[in-house]
């Protein structure tokens, strides 16, 4: 009563009833004929689409096609993708919010003809995710799959309403470190069905669910990953009737100090067959405390620091080393000086919220065999040493009970770690029963006081030890438009009653709004001297001489239209060497407001426009001496901020429209040496992914300009009538109000390239400075709570003070979220840059690697000087 089932979704069901109903037709004649008939072969049929589904057809430009379709679906549209197996160039991405306006599309359904039949490879692509999905309510991504990714298959943020059905992502070959992270990736979304997919080869977790709510992964086949299924930091998930075979570790529920108030509780893992998952770990190995390196092979289920989790009805067998482990995050970070410097200091995670120990766990009803074999896993060795030396074997459970004992002896609280005692009632106790013939082990009793000692208890079989029991958590249900998903609910999955439900609508944003299409483009008539207003707010013009910006279209570099203003910034953002010619436009009559620490609000109407070029040689600039690539226009439209992207004609007569981006072979002389490389000119949805904004949790992201603000464009200008102080000649112009005085407005430090030559010779404060100047424009959009990253904790805007909090939050000893950075733990290792993941990933031009992840395919020498510097002189800290 719950479901309402679309036809093009159950293709099986037609082929069923019609061989049912054949199967039936007897001849009215019993007499048994002579003549044998051949059996009727009914072929079975492909999948049926909804009539008016949008038909990507293959072809030269799939790529370009696809993202096309994308960046125009409409709420309600069905995008089907061509039959066959193809090289996919870029990734795919839906940005449900595409106009910036806040409201979302939704009921979108992106498919293909089978996960065997529409295969999209991303082997040769030139950035890191498949599919990426955000902004969106009740998705449907099914009937595909998505091979090689260089670093995530599909991943979807910020997004209400999830299903991911009868998928595949694959890394095929060899398992390796270099394999992409995640198969399956929904991260800070809400009601996420993940069922009937098949996932493999993957160097994190072949599903993986972070920072969300509202979950119920099911019927799903992950095989020969490090972790077959990952619930992180996420709360309301049930997990069931899954295989996880052949991975490092099978299932794990982890709730890590990630340090942005999302973390994790409430999580049922039951109905599963985990088995045979003693793959050497083949995650890059790095300092992180807890990342899936740490996963010893041979493990069938982890539960990592997470409250509240009901394990029951699986079958665990043949696990080298042990068939299900609890543990508070003391096992990972055993060092209690260095736990409470990287998490119990003010603005940290403790502060934060997070707990390090688990609390209210039930494990019952499972089968655990065979296991403990030939257990392995560096960060247990010594406990693997403890129970053979003791008791010659490994037990089937272990608990650690380290963070139960500091709890409730006191040494948690007193070291500030904000740790009670375990309740009287036992409702936070670790409790095992009813599993058959297993031992159970448990570390350390409560009756310790010594955490260089532990008691490694151990039963086998299980008596008393750890024999209690726990009320059972609710049924957790994934609520999709009118449908509501889950165990026992549209399912007959056997062991669910349907108890207490546990679902929701959801706090992700609603509604739709904007363009339809591309607007009235009857309004893209380019007359007299003026800016064509109109077009601007109503229509997507096929060119940009269309909107009139300059008086000569054919150079949008100097001498724009209608009072625009050129401006530059103090340190601009680095895109492969290009020189950038920025300009602004408010209509007559209106005035941007001040703002101290974000981008002005300018008002509807205001154009920015930004035009790319690049030199043949970077020590001879200027538009005489330099190719015309690209120019993007951010137009703020009533409904918000639209970005639009338009590529320069080889003759430079114009530029048209690119809403799918384009990719061009570019050689540029960069200090006498030659570069080559492909210029990647992003797409609207690529756009939207650095400039979007979500104040809150409570919020919808918008789209917001990155560079406008006092910061950035408090500084000197060379204008034709004679140099200004940008602030104060916006002022003047008209289009700017509030502005306090000049000695009240903070200025990021200058920094161009030839600057590198005196980094050394700045003053530690100038230094810091300038390097969080850099950091800012360059990576803060996305690198703060209200950003595209920002499940990360790693915040960098300008007027955050680094030592806030020991620098913690600009990424001191910070273990990253979601990559390791090779073999690097930590963001900034202060004193040495070549152990940050920050300074590898500015390095890097690999796509999976390389941060910004977007707007660059060279590396910025001379940025990387400047941050490799100033982390060789930050204020010393121990990571370990």
């Amino acid at each position: 009563m719950f479901n309402k089932k679309m036809p093009w979704l159950m293709p099986t069901l037609v082929a069923s009833a019609v061989a049912l109903s054949l199967a039936a037709c007897g001849s009215d004649n019993d007499t048994k004929s002579e003549t044998t008939t051949p059996p009727v072969v009914i072929p079975e049929p492909g999948p049926s689409f909804p009539e008016g589904a949008i038909m990507v057809e293959a072809g030269d430009n799939l790529t370009i096609s696809i993202q096309e379709a994308l960046i125009n679906a409409q709420s309600g549209d069905v995008i089907v993708l061509p039959k066959g197996n193809f090289k996919i160039q870029s990734t795919l991405l839906f940005d449900g919010d595409v106009d910036g306006d806040g409201t979302f599309a939704k009921n979108v359904t992106i498919m293909g003809y089978g996960k065997d039949e529409t295969i999209l490879d991303f082997s040769e692509a030139n950035s890191g995710d498949g599919i990426f999905v955000q902004n969106a309510i009740n998705i449907i991504i099914q009937d595909l799959s998505v091979n090689e990714a260089k670093n995530n298959g599909i991943k979807l943020k910020n997004t209400n309403g999830i299903i991911l059905r009868r998928l595949a992502t694959v890394w095929d070959g060899v398992l390796d470190q270099d394999n992409g992270a995640y198969g399956l990736y929904p991260v800070e979304c809400e009601n996420i069905l993940i069922e009937d997919t098949y996932v493999r080869g993957s160097a994190d977790a072949g599903i993986y669910v972070g920072q969300s709510q509202y979950i119920v992964v099911r019927r799903n086949i992950a095989k020969e990953n490090v972790a077959g299924i990952e619930i992180e930091n996420s709360k309301y998930a049930d997990v069931y009737d899954n295989e996880a075979m052949g991975n490092t570790g099978g299932i794990l529920v982890f709730d890590l100090p990630i340090n942005n108030h999302r973390y994790g509780s409430s999580v049922r893992i039951f109905n599963n067959k985990v088995y045979d998952n003693n793959t050497l770990n083949f995650a890059n190995a790095s300092s992180n405390p807890a990342g899936v390196h740490i996963v010893p092979p041979g493990t069938g289920i982890i539960v990592l620091s997470t409250d509240d989790v009901e394990i029951f009805n699986n079958e665990i067998t043949n696990h080298d080393t042990v068939g299900l482990t609890i543990s508070s995050f003391f096992i990972a970070e055993p060092d209690i000086s260095s736990f409470v410097g990287n998490y119990g200091q003010p603005g940290q995670a403790i502060a934060d919220g997070w707990r390090p120990t688990p609390r209210n766990i039930h494990i019952h009803d499972n089968v655990i065999t065979d296991y403990g074999k030939k257990p392995k896993g560096y960060i247990i060795e010594d406990i693997i040493k403890a129970y053979f030396l003791t008791h010659g074997a490994m037990p089937g459970i272990l608990y650690d009970g380290l963070g139960e004992m500091l709890s409730n002896n006191g040494t948690a609280a007193y070291l500030g770690l904000q740790e009670l005692p375990f309740a009287d009632d036992g409702s936070d106790n670790v409790c095992i029963q009813n599993n058959g013939e297993v031992s159970v082990g448990r570390l350390f009793a409560n009756s310790n006081t010594d955490m260089n000692i532990p008691d490694t208890l151990y039963q086998n079989p299980q008596t008393d030890l750890l024999s209690c029991s726990q009320v059972s958590l609710p049924v957790h249900t994934v609520t999709f438009g009118e449908e509501i998903f889950g165990c026992g609910v549209d399912d007959a999955t056997e062991g669910c009653d349907g108890g207490t439900l546990i679902g929701g609508g959801g706090t992700i944003g609603e509604g739709e709004g904007g363009l339809v299409g591309d607007g009235d483009v009857s309004l893209c008539v380019a007359e007299g001297n003026n800016v064509n207003w109109d077009a601007l707010l109503k229509a997507n013009c096929p060119k940009l001489s269309d909107y009139n910006l300059f008086a000569d279209m054919k150079n949008p570099t100097t001498a724009p239209n209608s009072g625009g203003l050129p401006y530059d910034l103090n340190t601009p953002l680095f895109t492969d060497h290009a020189t950038k010619y920025r300009f602004v436009y408010v209509p007559q009559g209106t005035k941007a407001d001040y703002s101290v620490n974000e981008s002005f609000d300018f008002p509807v109407g205001t154009v920015i426009s930004k035009t790319f070029a690049l030199p043949q040689n970077t020590n001879n600039r200027g538009f005489e001496n330099e190719d015309l690539v690209e120019t993007r226009l951010l137009i703020h439209r009533a409904t918000g901020w639209s970005a639009l992207p338009y590529v320069w004609k080889a003759d430079k007569s114009d530029a048209v429209i690119a809403k799918a981006g384009a990719i061009q072979g570019k050689t540029i002389t960069h200090k006498g040496e030659e570069l080559g490389f492909d210029y990647v000119v992003p797409s609207m949805n690529q756009c939207k992914q650095c400039h979007q904004f979500k104040a809150d949790e409570q919020s919808n992201a918008v789209f917001v300009p990155i560079g406008p603000k006092a910061r950035h464009l408090n500084r000197d200008y060379a204008y034709a009538d004679g140099t200004m102080n940008q602030l104060s000649k916006w002022q003047a112009a008209g289009i700017l109000q509030g502005l306090p005085a000049l000695t009240e407005v903070d200025s990021v430090p200058q920094y161009q390239d030839g600057d590198e030559a005196n980094v050394a010779s700045l003053t530690d404060s100038q230094l810091m400075d300038t390097a969080k100047g850099y950091l800012d424009i360059n990576c803060a959009h996305c690198h703060r709570p209200e950003g595209n990253a920002s499940n990360t904790g790693l915040k960098l805007e300008y007027w955050r003070a680094y030592d806030e909090d020991a620098g913690f939050s600009h990424g001191t000893c910070k273990s990253p979220v979601a990559y390791g950075g090779g073999s690097l733990g930590y963001d900034i290792v202060p004193g040495n840059a070549a152990e940050s993941i920050l300074h590898f990933r500015m390095e890097s031009n690999e796509p999976g690697d390389r941060m910004p992840e977007i707007g660059r395919s060279l590396s910025h020498a001379e940025g990387v000087k400047l941050i490799s510097e100033w982390i060789k002189r930050l204020p010393a800290a121990s990571c370990s």
